[in-house]
């Protein structure tokens, strides 16, 4: 089984910790080792990465992730142990090339429901699970992952180790329906509409 990346995105402004550490779950951490995975790349957005730090060992002899990978800022690079293996891991707060980073990396996507990162994900042509934060008031991502999931481009669920679990099990068997390089920009201004309401 060929080596795989999973890559997780909790958006540049509000965090998610709950995905975060879902992820890193012994749960988690076991299935992704026992799919073939060996790293786990995350961008864990403002605010959280004194937290991150406590989810995995640290690296301290490593090179400079930037050099091959050319994330923003300063990268956490370390590994995540499971009991059957271990899970080299990256994380950063921000880039400014984040679809490069999926495009050259990113075997399976793992993301928050923001439109955002999952049209980028989608256009990229990279398999997604859409994870929904179900913490946030006045929000429309369920609507937003129900849209998607209902076309067939995706997989959602809430975050909960067995919701996710699920999903990355489907993200093996099944096939997502390829998202159309030419999207509707109808459906587009519809899903904003979702997002930020009907003043937008």
């Amino acid at each position: 089984m060929s080596d795989k990346t999973v890559f997780i995105t909790c958006g540049a402004t509000v965090p998610f910790p709950q995905l975060v550490e879902i992820i890193f779950s012994p749960t988690i951490v076991e299935e992704l080792l026992k799919l073939g995975f060996t790293r786990i790349i995350v961008q864990f957005g403002k605010n959280y990465r004194e937290s991150f730090v406590q989810l995995i060992d640290i690296d301290r002899l490593s090179p400079p992730i930037k050099t091959y990978l050319g994330f923003d800022g300063d990268p956490i690079h370390g590994f995540c142990r499971g009991f059957s293996g271990r899970l080299e891991t990256i994380g950063f707060e921000y880039s400014t090339s984040i679809q490069d980073v999926i495009q050259q990396n990113a075997d399976l996507v793992i993301s928050h429901a923001g439109t955002g990162s999952i049209l980028d994900a989608l256009r990229l042509r990279k398999p997604l699970i859409i994870c929904v934060n179900d913490t946030l008031m006045d929000n429309h991502q369920q609507q937003i992952a129900d849209q998607f999931a209902s076309l067939h481009y995706l997989w959602a669920c809430l975050p909960r180790v067995d919701d996710v679990l699920q999903c990355l099990k489907l993200s093996q068997i099944e096939k997502t329906k390829p998202f159309p390089s030419a999207y509707n920009r109808n459906f587009e201004r519809e899903l904003m509409h979702l997002a930020y309401g009907s003043s937008n």
